[in-house]
């Protein structure tokens, strides 16, 4: 998987999702596959096995987030 193509790809969409020259409809529509990547891949994470490293990984990803929202107030 090339990590670095579907990140650009994704922010790009949240890009375009809040630009102020495209309409509600666009930007619904936009929305709506994000919603879907979402599910495709909480469905896939749902059905995947754990791994060992898998719940410090996850803990420092939820530290790091903590820290983002901690620095935006």
């Amino acid at each position: 998987m090339d990590y670095n193509s579907v990140n650009h790809q994704i922010h790009m969409a949240g890009v375009e999702l809040n630009s102020p020259y495209n309409d509600g409809y666009v930007q619904w529509e936009i929305k709506k596959d994000l919603y879907q990547l979402k599910f495709l891949l909480d469905q896939i994470l749902k059905d995947s096995p754990d791994f060992v490293g898998e719940p410090e990984f996850l803990e420092q990803q939820s530290k790091r987030q903590m820290w983002r929202v901690l620095n935006e107030v």
